[in-house]
């Protein structure tokens, strides 16, 4: 990945983190999701997030948009 990635969600919910990736893309903004988790051993992935990142240029953009979708604001 390129260096002007920044990470803007996490989460150990695959589902999820796959549903605030797609609010994202839904706004025209990049997404990259890195999925942490190993697929072999479920039970290990308790803690082992799943992690949005967007360029750096739509990061404000992205972390409101996250923001308000879980009612922060």
């Amino acid at each position: 990945m390129e260096q002007n990635w920044v990470k803007v969600y996490s989460s150990v919910n695959i589902i999820e983190a796959e549903l605030k990736a797609n609010l994202l893309r839904e706004k025209d903004i990049p997404v990259s999701c890195i999925n942490k988790q190993d697929s072999m051993h479920i039970h290990l992935n308790t803690f082992t997030p799943v992690e949005i990142y967007v360029p750096k240029d739509f990061a404000f953009k992205a972390v409101q948009l996250l923001s308000k979708e879980v009612g922060l604001e």
